[in-house]
Parts: C-alpha cells; sequence; structure tokens
C-alpha cells in the first residue's frame, strides 16, 4: 500500500514509518520539518494519493496546554477532521492515534473529539477508520526538557544519571501501563489492515505503579537522591492505567511489558547533557 504518516518525524512517526516500509509498503512522511500543515490544503497528499493515512501529527502536552488550549484544538482537532475530509473524497483509509480517557486535561479533550469524528466520519461517509488507543510510550529519543511534555522515562532517567530527586505528582500509587515505541509502531502499522472503526489497544495490559517505576530507575541509575514528592498538575488525576487488549484478537499479536527494554532506555539517557535540557530524536 501506499501510506502517509503526518507527524512522521516525530518520536512514534519515525519507527511506525520504519515498520511499514519493512512490510513492504510505499511510505512517506507529512511533516511541519518539509512544509507541509495538515491546517493547511494537503496539496502535497494530492501528490502521494496514499491508499491510507496515519495520522500522528498534534500538539501534546497535560498541564501546559491549558495556557494555549486554541492551538490545541486547531491541530489536534481541526487538523485530523482536515485529514478525514481528505480520506473522504480520495477514498483512502484513516488510521488515528487517541490515549485512555482518563485525564481532564485540554489534550486527552482533543485527542477524544478526534476519535468520535473518525467512527462519525466512518458510521456517515464509509471512510475506512482504525483507531489505535496509544498508552504510556517510551524509548529512546523520547524528548525531555524546556518545551517538551515530561514523559515518566526520559524525566525519571535524566533525574536519576544526574543525582537529582525523581518528580513523583501525587502520592505514586496512580499506575501507568509501559509500552515501548516499537510496539507501539507495530499496532499503528498492523491497524492499516483494517478499516471497520476497529479500536486497537497500544499497551502491554500490565499496570505498575509510578512510585514502582521511580524505585526502578533509582536502582538503575544509582541515584541517592530519592524521590521529591509533588502536587499533581492541572489536567491530571490519580488513576490506574492499564490496557484492556481492545483488538489483540484481530491482530493475532499484543505487546509485552518488560523490565529489560525499560532499563535499555534508561541506559540510553546515561549522557544526556543536563544543562543543555534538550535531547535530538534519533
Amino acid at each position: 500500500m501506499r501510506i502517509v504518516v503526518t507527524g512522521g518525524s516525530g518520536f512514534i512517526g519515525k519507527p511506525t514509518m520504519g515498520r511499514l516500509a519493512q512490510w513492504g509498503h510505499e511510505v512517506w512522511p507529512f511533516d511541519l520539518s518539509n512544509g507541509d500543515d495538515i491546517l493547511g490544503d494537503l496539496t502535497t497528499m494530492d501528490i502521494k494519493y496514499p491508499d491510507v493515512i496515519i495520522n500522528l501529527a498534534g500538539v501534546l502536552g497535560t498541564a501546559e496546554l491549558f495556557d494555549d488550549p486554541s492551538q490545541a484544538v486547531d491541530i489536534n482537532v481541526q487538523g485530523a477532521l482536515n485529514i478525514l475530509q481528505w480520506c473522504r473524497r480520495n477514498h483512502a483509509g484513516y488510521v488515528g492515534i487517541t490515549m485512555p480517557p482518563v485525564f481532564p486535561s485540554v489534550y486527552t479533550a482533543t485527542k477524544i473529539c478526534a476519535d468520535r469524528l473518525a467512527t462519525a466520519w466512518h458510521l456517515a461517509h464509509g471512510v475506512s477508520v482504525s483507531r489505535v488507543c496509544a498508552y504510556n510510550a517510551y524509548g529512546p529519543g523520547q524528548r525531555f526538557g524546556p518545551g517538551h511534555p515530561q514523559k515518566i522515562i526520559p524525566t525519571f532517567a535524566v533525574k536519576g544519571w544526574h543525582n537529582e530527586p525523581i518528580p513523583v505528582w501525587g502520592d505514586g500509587s496512580q499506575t501507568v501501563d509501559l509500552v515501548h515505541v516499537d510496539d507501539v509502531a507495530h499496532v499503528l502499522a498492523a491497524a492499516t489492515r483494517f478499516g471497520g472503526d476497529q479500536l486497537f489497544d497500544a499497551g502491554t495490559g500490565v499496570s505498575v505503579s509510578v512510585k514502582e517505576v521511580a524505585d526502578a530507575v533509582i536502582q538503575m541509575t544509582g541515584s541517592t537522591a530519592g524521590i521529591e514528592y509533588l502536587p499533581m498538575r492541572k489536567g491530571e488525576v490519580p488513576t490506574q492505567i492499564v490496557a484492556k487488549g481492545e483488538g489483540w484478537d484481530l491482530l493475532g499479536w499484543r505487546p509485552e511489558f518488560s523490565w529489560e527494554r525499560i532499563e535499555e532506555t534508561v541506559r540510553w539517557y546515561a549522557g544526556y547533557d543536563k544543562y543543555s535540557r534538550d535531547l535530538p530524536i534519533t
């Protein structure tokens, strides 16, 4: 198939493109770094005429998006709608990425809205749709620092390697479902084979408490600075996050939880420059 990945240069986009190419598909990125804009006229898409578009373009964040919710709504919702409309006109399939609906945040609201729009366009206009629910993705190259959302593994790893207290928002009893980015990419690539508005969980089905993760990273890095407990941020509430296994029977495959892969990722951050506080995606 001919497949376009919006946000193809991003943390999830790059391995998704790699997996698609590995499986023999023709694949192209549609990305701001190439001058492409999902809020524009999508003329590049007209040149490629993909069979499927995987929409990974979006504005990320939790507390920080309350400062500029309009941008998140424009890109995450209007951008998704623009792509759905293109798919409708050109008889292309659509694969969207969403998240567990657990947080009262701007990001969650926009992703749920885009997800519901995809279902609506499938039912009303016959657009071939698959939806992937991504849980707590991690892996080498996930960004950390000013201007980037504070994701659990890079935040904990960088703090641990520099012997600084690991920040835990809340009491640490809330859980996450840590899934390697390569497995998220696998689910996204596999979802292109479907189109009946199926939902596929990109999670492992294993819940781990935030404190367990912090304690493990402390052990992996040899940190002696301990944990700093902080009030939960805007848009977050204590919750138990774990994949239920949606769509795994259709795929005949599921992501697996692995402390070994978590440790490999934590060790990837060992050479991180604490002064630049930025990290290029590799």
